[in-house]
């Protein structure tokens, strides 16, 4: 099979993640509990698409899917699409658009612009990188939320194999916000450790396990995430 017809398959899978049908929102939307409980563990499959445009220009669309595992419930689902462009060997910035359809009882949906910086190097051969994300978003129930996201990441690569691990985590701080139910300063943290490998030229592979951490008005709450990443270069 072709590049270009795997290319576009990745590309349809992507989009079919998000067309999810009406009828389906509003029936899990009847189904489900507008809070979730500590303890609680989630399924999240994932796509990433990569298009280089030429040295310093990509295109990048990530779409993700969260599920509850104790009844199967669609919980949201993010896509973000954006611009990056390459400042040197180890600095890039990126901007795009991020929308999160929730489909809780309770919760509404948010969208707005992300602005990115980068930086990506090698210490003794292992890959690290880091993100300074700003996030400006809006909700359907009039309120809004600017938040400020910092990740720190490793790749270690498994010795003689295509495999390698890899650790992160992220830090969410809350800078505005006009909304009672959601603190101001940290909010959440994301900690993450798994493993992965390149499947071919252009796509690669990983599965790991994220606790997530939630601080909220009077109560903190952990949850265990399972994550499945696909990534596709669409070049």
């Amino acid at each position: 099979m072709s590049k270009s017809v795997l290319s576009f398959l990745a590309l349809s899978a992507a989009l079919c993640l998000f067309s999810i049908p009406a009828e389906a929102q509003r029936r899990q939307q009847q189904a489900a509990t507008p809070n979730f409980q500590s303890g609680a563990v989630w399924l999240t499959p994932a796509v990433g698409l990569r298009y280089r445009i030429d040295e310093r220009w990509s295109f990048q669309m990530d779409t993700q899917l969260r599920f509850d595992s104790a009844n199967g419930v669609l919980r949201d689902v993010q896509v973000r699409p954006g611009f990056e462009y390459v400042l040197s060997p180890h600095w890039a910035v990126a901007a795009g658009y991020v929308q999160f359809q929730r489909y809780l009882t309770g919760q509404s949906a948010s969208r707005g612009p992300f602005q990115d910086i980068l930086y990506r190097a090698r210490i003794d051969n292992l890959p690290i990188a880091g993100r300074w994300r700003w996030e400006e978003l809006f909700f359907d129930n009039g309120t809004y939320l600017i938040r400020t996201r910092m990740l720190a990441g490793v790749r270690i690569p498994i010795k003689d194999t295509p495999w390698e691990l890899a650790f992160s985590n992220e830090v969410f701080l809350n800078v505005g916000n006009n909304s009672p139910n959601r603190m101001q300063g940290f909010a959440q943290n994301r900690a993450y450790a798994g493993f992965g490998r390149q499947l071919t030229r252009w796509s690669k592979a990983s599965l790991g396990y994220e606790l997530d951490t939630f601080n909220a008005p009077g109560i903190v709450r952990n949850v265990h995430n399972i994550r499945l990443n696909f990534v596709f270069d669409l070049n």
